[in-house]
């Protein structure tokens, strides 16, 4: 971490020693878990209205806290809102190419902050924000201890899938050196398709081979659960306040849920992949209540992007989005609406619902704010404190009024303004039909109609679904949201 970022901690620590000492004990600092999943979709969990599959461990942690209907990735794809998560920043701020770390040296990072704090730190699932310090990967990076990767950028503790688990290596990194590598039987990455994907994920994106015991150790069919497990006992082990970030893999492709989930949902395999994610969910969540840690301890649960339309569940009548226009990689609301749910016992209010605007950027500055760590004035510069609205959701007016979507448009208050005619992803829109969606750009098959106006504008308080384009209805709301997203874009490449 830089050292600027040191020097303020310490200058903070020494204020507060300087203080009257306080008969009473402080209260013991709150623990966090920070739960994101993988291609989760607002309408993938019973929480959410889903009703061909079951995941009573997130619905419980729902109903002991509050459940967000407007929260939003600020990138309708992974890896740029994991850099959103971790540096409150929007992607495009970054410098990164290639296969490298994402982050740059004088970057504040949320788990550096929450360690020079006094925390514990640990993060476990899939990473995915780059290793090395290579644009492509050398031949020999995994064969020897990897620098530049999570424990560079505040995490104490690490074991991490490198990128996810359709990319190789197919194997976990535990701090800085692959788990389980024999320095005699090095790895090495190849093109060409992994045999469990074929019958799952047409293509694949590549292998590993060789380090087989490293190969031996990563079953591809349970690998939330079996990060779930050692996150589990990371916790217990633990004898001050930590903070643990739970990326898990589900239910992005290539859909694998282990024997004993297949054929427990109404939504196909992909259902069944859901109901295995809630099952890790349950395995932290028993881990905290069973360690006496629940009642002080902070988990949210969220995703990285919207949903997939996966064709098992389509089949089945699962809306991975509910009712919401788009999927990943849109940037109608189906690309970046996503779950959110946090519970913190006793500050928190049970059962609670708020239909205020949050960004996930927001994360680092709440989670600051919940710890009572110093924030370096040019931390988060993307992210505010939502706090307030978590703990007082009856009330507390919106904190946020407007945030950029997947870099190419913009919401303000109940509008949202693209710049262009189409959905602006990279998938289509070929479960227009299927689902019966209506936009009035596009015909029932989803196909583009000709007279499209060349910009979309939508209200959605009133059209949550984007079915009807106001551009032309109000050309003056369309002028100033495209001047302001410009200027926002401007100011952000400045910083």
């Amino acid at each position: 971490m830089k050292k600027t970022l040191s020097i303020l901690l310490a200058a903070a620590a020494t204020t507060n020693l300087s203080a009257a000492p306080d008969k009473k004990s402080p209260p013991p600092k709150p623990n966090v878990i920070l739960i994101v999943a993988d291609d989760l979709g607002f309408g993938d969990l019973g929480c959410y209205g889903a009703k061909k599959v079951k995941t009573p461990n997130i619905d419980r942690l729902a109903s002991q806290g509050i459940r967000l209907t407007d929260a939003h990735a600020p990138a309708a794809v992974c890896q740029p809102t994991r850099y959103g998560i971790l540096a409150g920043r929007y992607h495009w701020r970054a410098k990164r190419t290639g296969n490298g770390y994402y982050f740059q040296n004088n970057e504040i990072l949320l788990p550096e902050v929450l360690r020079q704090s006094g925390y514990a730190t640990a993060a476990f699932g899939k990473w995915h924000l780059g290793w090395g310090l290579d644009e492509q990967w050398p031949a020999d990076l995994w064969n020897k201890p990897i620098s530049h990767g999570p424990n560079q950028a505040g995490f104490d503790y690490s074991f991490m899938q490198p990128s996810g688990h359709e990319w190789p290596p197919f194997v976990f990194v535990e701090n800085d050196t692959v788990y389980k590598l024999d320095p005699k039987d090095p790895l090495e990455i190849i093109k060409e398709t992994p045999p469990h994907f074929i019958a799952t994920y047409a293509g694949g994106q590549g292998a590993s081979k060789g380090a087989k015991a490293a190969h031996e150790a990563y079953d591809v069919e349970r690998l939330d659960l079996e990060i779930a497990e050692r996150a589990s006992r990371w916790i217990t082990e633990q004898t001050k306040p930590f903070f643990v970030y739970l990326p898990f893999f589900a239910p992005h492709v290539p859909i694998l849920p282990s024997k004993e989930f297949q054929g427990t949902s109404q939504a196909g395999i992909y259902g069944d992949f859901l109901q295995q994610l809630d099952h890790a969910v349950g395995i932290v969540l028993d881990s905290i209540e069973k360690n006496g840690l629940a009642e002080n301890t902070l988990v949210i649960l969220t995703s990285d992007n919207g949903g997939c339309h996966v064709q098992c569940s389509i089949d089945a009548g699962h809306r991975s989005n509910a009712h919401l226009l788009g999927l990943k990689t849109d940037s109608w609301e189906g690309g970046h609406r996503v779950p959110f749910i946090a519970r913190w016992p006793g500050k928190i209010p049970a059962n609670s619902e708020s239909d205020k605007l949050v960004s996930l950027t927001d994360l680092f500055p709440t989670i600051a704010a919940t710890t009572g760590a110093v924030l370096p004035r040019d931390a988060a510069p993307d992210g505010v404190n939502q706090l307030p609205l978590l703990e007082h959701p009856v009330g507390t007016p919106g904190i946020r009024s407007e945030m950029i979507y997947n870099g190419n448009s913009l919401r303000s208050g109940d509008w949202v303004y693209l710049p262009k005619p189409g959905n602006m992803g990279a998938f289509g829109t070929f479960y227009f039909k299927p689902f019966g969606y209506k936009n009035s750009q596009h015909d029932a098959d989803g196909k583009l109609l000709p007279d499209a106006l060349p910009e979309q504008l939508y209200n959605l308080r009133e059209d949550p679904s984007q079915t009807t384009n106001l551009a032309a209805k109000h050309p003056e709301i369309a002028k100033q949201m495209a001047a302001r997203l410009k200027e926002i874009q401007r100011q952000s490449k400045s910083k």
